[in-house]
């Protein structure tokens, strides 16, 4: 258990607003795994991604990639983003749907460190801090942004912290977010930050809420510790 005192919380938020799909990997999708009601393609975060891609992997963790609804599939890591990937979901034509960006976070007491914060609160007040820290760092203007609900959550059976809003782009489309902080165990200090964004008009949602069942969402839930 985390003592209910001021933490600080070092983060690795930099530059979390990736390139366009053009400088991205495709994924292959022939690879098929059901999980839950996911059909897709799994991936393992561990040592050996760690070593190919030169980023450190705290807590190695595995999840799926669902390929049932999209086929467009692209992926970026590290230095093109921030973190450890960014999957991208879109349409045939190259449309932006939908996607999942996970950077690792970790919180410590009295280190000093870019984006360090002091807050007072236990395990959840301090997700929700980092949850709303993820928000503010994937957003292109602050001033352009809002969060609707910042609420705890469950991925799979791990207690969370999620920021649902939105923020509006320089030409005025409107991009919806998810961020989600969480750890393996209660009071753990090193967990993962999960930045799902969508578009209204190409993944069919009729509200923001509805970020929780696009292609994003769908991967994160299926993610679990190992």
């Amino acid at each position: 258990m985390i003592p209910s005192k001021i933490m600080t919380i070092t983060l690795s938020i930099f530059a979390l607003l990736s390139p366009p799909l053009a400088a991205q990997t495709s994924v292959e999708v022939n690879t098929l795994k059901i999980e839950g009601l996911v059909v897709g393609v799994p991936q393992k975060i561990d040592a050996d991604f760690a070593s190919e891609h030169g980023v450190a992997v705290p807590k190695p963790f595995q999840f799926t990639i669902p390929t049932d609804r999209t086929k467009n599939i692209k992926v970026q890591y590290p230095p093109e983003v921030a973190g450890l990937f960014k999957y991208n979901f879109a349409t045939e034509d190259n449309r932006y749907r939908s996607g999942l960006h996970v950077v690792p976070f970790s919180y410590r007491q009295n280190i000093p460190f870019e984006f360090n914060q002091n807050v007072e609160g236990g395990p959840l007040d301090i997700l929700a801090h980092v949850a709303k820290m993820g928000f503010a760092g994937a957003v292109v203007d602050l001033d352009k942004s809002e969060i609707d609900a910042t609420r705890q959550t469950e991925i799979g059976p791990y207690q969370a912290v999620e920021a649902i809003g939105r923020y509006a782009e320089a030409d005025g489309t409107v991009v919806v977010l998810r961020v989600v902080a969480l750890t393996e165990k209660e009071g753990e200090t090193d967990g993962l930050i999960a930045i799902i964004s969508a578009l209204p008009e190409t993944t069919g949602m009729k509200s923001v809420g509805d970020i929780v069942y696009v292609d994003g969402s769908r991967a994160l839930g299926t993610l679990r510790f190992e």
